[in-house]
């Protein structure tokens, strides 16, 4: 048996190291793999070109993956995730600047249906005047 510090320690009385499989596996090791630090597990996304946001749902993607869509004109970034169950998840990132605003409406602007009668009766005496 090998201890934390890489020390063995026989099993039984009278046990040799060549008889130990744990030593022997130790000391075949390389220094640095025998207190190796456990890595983060790292995940690479493939980025899809999409001409719209249909294509990005009707697009395949593969039970516990990930894809992230990229609009052709620039207008969105989409991510797809398919679960290990099949359950859909598509987050929509909208990269269109925003929409101009509405012009204000000025009321004074505009002819209202009880100035249209006056408005006629003046057209119609100057067509008389002339």
């Amino acid at each position: 048996m090998i201890d934390q510090y890489g020390g063995w320690i026989p099993d039984y009385p009278g046990q040799q190291p060549y008889q130990d499989p744990a030593f022997i596996r130790a000391r075949s090791m390389p220094q640095n793999q025998q207190q190796q630090q456990p890595q983060q597990a790292s995940r690479m996304v493939e980025a899809v070109q999409a001409a719209n946001e249909k294509a990005v749902q009707d697009f395949p993607v593969g039970a516990g993956t990930t894809k992230i869509f990229l609009a052709a004109d620039d207008s969105f970034i989409a991510v797809k995730t398919v679960t290990v169950a099949g359950q859909v998840m598509i987050d929509m990132y909208d990269r269109r600047p925003p929409a101009p605003k509405a012009p204000e409406i000025n009321p004074e602007d505009y002819v209202r249906r009880d100035e249209i009668a006056k408005m006629i009766e003046k057209a119609l005496k100057r067509r008389e005047a002339e």
